[in-house]
């Protein structure tokens, strides 16, 4: 990595002193020619160490950048947040569709080696108007998520 920032450094010395050389000349030919000569001392510099590098490589002295990818359990937190939304919202659709309003639905769900697992839904509809038997809320439930009946929990 040593190499790389002296290469950085030496290319940033070159602009800072390519910017005094253009402020300091006067317009006119002269001043052409020393750009002209500039360029080819800048391509020079940033192509010199270009076979040192490509050998070293080659000869394994020079480590490149580590390609390590991680898992951002952040990220995983918002969609499984995202994908409980969804399907909280799908299952009081249908439940609204069925002529059932005012019931609350929650879901308990997992995160794990990238699948999302439905542990368990809850439906509660102790606030919903009327009686609304139990097989009817599972049934409507299961159209929507494929769960199996003992997973789904419904409060009367």
């Amino acid at each position: 990595m040593e190499f790389f920032s002296a290469y950085i450094l030496s290319i940033v010395g070159i602009v800072i002193l390519g910017v005094i050389v253009d402020l300091v000349l006067v317009d006119g030919q002269v001043k052409k020619y020393v750009k002209s000569v500039f360029v080819l001392f800048v391509i020079f510099t940033l192509v010199a160490p270009l076979p040192n590098l490509v050998s070293n490589i080659k000869n394994g002295q020079v480590e490149l950048p580590s390609t390590e990818v991680g898992i951002d359990e952040g990220y995983l937190d918002i969609i499984l947040r995202q994908k409980n939304n969804a399907v909280i919202n799908s299952v009081e659709r249908a439940l609204v569709d069925a002529g059932i309003s005012g019931a609350e639905v929650s879901v308990d769900a997992e995160y794990a080696d990238n699948i999302y697992t439905i542990n368990s839904i809850v439906v509660d509809l102790e606030k919903v108007g009327f009686a609304v038997a139990r097989s009817r809320a599972v049934e409507i439930v299961q159209s929507v998520v494929d769960i199996d009946e003992e997973d789904i929990i419904v409060y009367e």
